[in-house]
């Protein structure tokens, strides 16, 4: 890697504010080239020396961590979201599974599995969690493109199907293009205003509620659920502690989100009544490559549609989050919580 005098104090800046391995992502994000192959996946996923493994997790020093994160928790949600998910939608459709346009883990049950094949296995996985029997009312806090939504329509589901996202190309794509019931809504701060609900469930959206709003969050979907209704979620969260180096490194591609440790969601989600039924992990790691692949050879009409430097952003992104599952810094948890069907007098 080789850094011109113009990038250079930036380069030194990084290092010393943010660490190691922001400073690595930044750069590359802003190369002159497309990244290739070994710039990004190679570079990022090739086994390194016990030092750089230690200074990549060391520094900055956790003071440091926690000062810089939550002065990026002073971004809004919406911000946040807009700067990930409203680059094109036709950008995502370049890499996505083609029928539902899942941008969260799917369930590769086999090497031979298609990632169209994958994104059916879970939302399959999450229907059976679900336990709907055709007519239950159902919200999805944030709904991306409007996948599981329209899986369970495929899915013959009859009841009454809501959808929250923060994102504008999201929700020009689920009205215009997928007819859905959705709304720009941030589930986070705004009422559930149709409630209540026999089902609520969220995909890959747990990861930007931020650990201080966690309670609220599941004490809001307690109360918008009928007795005896379930929520039903697939997230990722950390394992290990709650300012890892990889939170900062993180703040480049999701500004102003901060994940929570596993045992926060069991610890919250039982403290306002729910019943922990199911709890299974899962590996993200085949996602991230396929999705990988797909940009690569659609590398033309990627930067064609979002620009060099976007394209270079997902390139360093797929495998960044790829290693991050690998070092099992976090992991992803597919949770049913059940409201009981008689509540207890807290």
């Amino acid at each position: 890697m080789t850094i011109t005098l113009k990038q250079y104090p930036k380069c030194i800046s990084d290092l010393f504010t943010c660490g190691l391995m922001y400073a690595v992502a930044e750069y590359k994000i802003h190369s002159p080239q497309p990244l290739t192959q070994s710039e990004s996946w190679d570079f990022w996923t090739q086994p390194r020396s016990s030092f750089m493994e230690w200074l990549a997790r060391t520094y900055p020093l956790k003071t440091q961590r926690m000062s810089y994160l939550n002065r990026m928790l002073d971004h809004d949600h919406a911000s946040g979201i807009e700067t990930h998910y409203d680059v094109s939608n036709d950008f995502y459709a370049l890499f996505l599974d083609e029928r539902y346009r899942f941008y969260t883990c799917a369930e590769f049950q086999s090497e031979q599995d298609s990632l169209e094949e994958a994104q059916t296995n879970k939302a399959q996985y999450l229907l059976s969690l679900m336990q709907l029997q055709g007519t239950e009312s159902v919200l999805d806090l944030g709904c991306g493109w409007g996948a599981m939504l329209k899986f369970l329509q495929d899915s013959g589901h009859q009841g009454k199907l809501a959808g929250y996202t923060l994102s504008k190309e999201q929700l020009t794509y689920g009205q215009q293009q997928l007819g859905l019931n959705v709304s720009l809504t941030n589930f986070i701060t705004n009422d559930f205003v149709e409630a209540p609900y026999e089902r609520i469930f969220s995909i890959g959206a747990l990861e930007h509620v931020r650990p201080h709003e966690l309670k609220d969050l599941y004490q809001k979907i307690y109360d918008a659920l009928v007795p005896g209704g379930l929520a039903v979620h697939q997230f990722f969260s950390l394992e290990r502690e709650p300012y890892p180096t990889s939170m900062v490194l993180m703040q480049l591609f999701f500004p102003g989100s901060l994940l929570s440790m596993h045992e926060t969601h069991i610890q919250m989600a039982q403290e306002v009544g729910f019943q922990i039924t199911h709890d299974s992990i899962h590996d993200y790691q085949p996602t991230l490559q396929a999705w990988y692949q797909r940009l690569l050879k659609k590398q033309d009409q990627a930067i064609e549609l979002v620009g060099q430097e976007i394209f270079n952003r997902y390139m360093t992104f797929f495998p960044t989050a790829w290693l991050f599952f690998q070092q099992h810094e976090a992991e992803l948890h597919r949770v049913v919580m059940k409201k009981p069907e008689t509540e207890k007098h807290k």
